[in-house]
């Protein structure tokens, strides 16, 4: 697994509703790499995720900066189409052979996209950068990711071994960073939920230390609802975290 490899949201780069991108910014992210479909979210507000990262991987969309735009079409290879935004309407204008359709953006960053098909039934899908390669972000912006808010742990890889957290121990699987540079982490060991405390600290290089341990030093993306550490210390672990309802 390469460090930048993502599942898919960075402060300031916030969601929609947080801040008013301008255009250009929003082009920019939009034409920035490949989205791949991660999830769908029902008329009924219903979300579900795609477990499968093969599946991940194939199921794209690639926003060229010339106003085309490039899709898979099964057996047939891919579909070539235009595109066009309306930022009065925040909405992307889709144009190929079978047709015309539109999606609004209902929220965007460097790491994801959620398109809300308004006039094809009123579906969502949110997209991620599959490969990503973030920007640096200053110490200030690093504290303001972690210290946002309780980060439940979703994903780790060590390598190529994923563990995925149980779903009936999400709850209990989680980071939390306070402002005093003091953090609580939760884990669910052998049925039994287990908390331990330790401090936390941003190096020259930006990049998360927790108890000052070498094996315990992680670059951080995130946006105000998922938040990614990656750590080169001893093989590639990744902690996939998002935010706590």
């Amino acid at each position: 697994m390469m460090i930048k490899y993502l599942i898919p949201l960075l402060f300031p780069f916030s969601v929609w509703s947080q801040i008013n991108l301008d255009t250009s910014e929003v082009m920019n992210m939009l034409t920035s790499s490949t989205w791949n479909v991660s999830y769908n979210i029902t008329p009924e507000g219903e979300r579900i995720d795609e477990e499968s990262a093969e599946k991940i991987r194939s199921s794209w969309v690639i926003f060229n900066k010339d106003g085309s735009f490039e899709m898979p079409a099964g057996v047939t290879g891919k579909t070539v189409g235009k595109w066009t935004y309306n930022p009065e309407t925040k909405a992307i204008q889709f144009a190929e052979k079978n047709g015309k359709y539109r999606a609004i953006i209902d929220e965007i960053s460097e790491l994801s996209l959620v398109l809300h098909y308004v006039d094809n039934g009123g579906f969502k899908i949110g997209l991620i950068h599959h490969v990503f390669i973030p920007t640096e972000k200053s110490a200030e912006e690093v504290i303001e990711i972690v210290t946002s808010g309780r980060w439940n742990v979703w994903v780790q890889r060590f390598d190529q071994i994923e563990d995925r957290t149980l779903p009936e121990n999400i709850e209990n699987t989680w980071f939390e960073f306070n402002s005093d540079n003091t953090y609580k982490r939760s884990e669910v060991i052998d049925g039994e939920i287990v908390e331990k405390e330790g401090y936390w600290f941003i190096d020259e290089e930006f990049r998360l230390n927790l108890d000052g341990s070498e094996m315990s030093i992680y670059s951080v993306v995130g946006d105000i609802s998922r938040m990614i550490l990656t750590s080169t210390a001893d093989g590639i672990k990744i902690i996939e975290c998002r935010k706590a309802k």
